[in-house]
């Protein structure tokens, strides 16, 4: 039955945005709000964030919120020894500061 494909599709898509944006991401915010908050009133909503995202993927420029997701995510971790945070940070390097990285972010060489 169609019907029935459809609502176990929307229900994946559903689990996947949840996965993605959390529990209870609002759904818009206000222009206001993002002058105010900037880049983490978008990352905090859906559709701000789905468009933004969407303007990424078309200038082939992702890997600096990829960037920015994991330095946020490396800056909130509660490491369990100075080597475990060194791994972690070696990824980071090694992903998106390393020359030919995949993910390589443009920043002036002198950071």
């Amino acid at each position: 039955d169609q019907h029935q494909r459809y609502k176990l599709l929307a229900n994946a898509r559903n689990r996947k945005l949840v996965s993605f944006f959390g529990d209870d991401p609002p759904i818009d915010i206000p222009v206001a709000e993002v002058d105010k908050q900037g880049l983490k009133a978008i990352l905090q909503s859906k559709v701000p964030l789905s468009y933004f995202l969407y303007n990424l993927l078309e200038e082939y420029a992702c890997e600096n919120l990829f960037f920015y997701l994991e330095v946020e995510h490396y800056d909130s971790v509660s490491f369990v020894s100075p080597v475990e945070q060194q791994i972690a940070a070696k990824h980071i390097f090694d992903t998106y500061l390393n020359r030919n990285s995949h993910f390589e972010v443009n920043v002036d060489e002198k950071v």
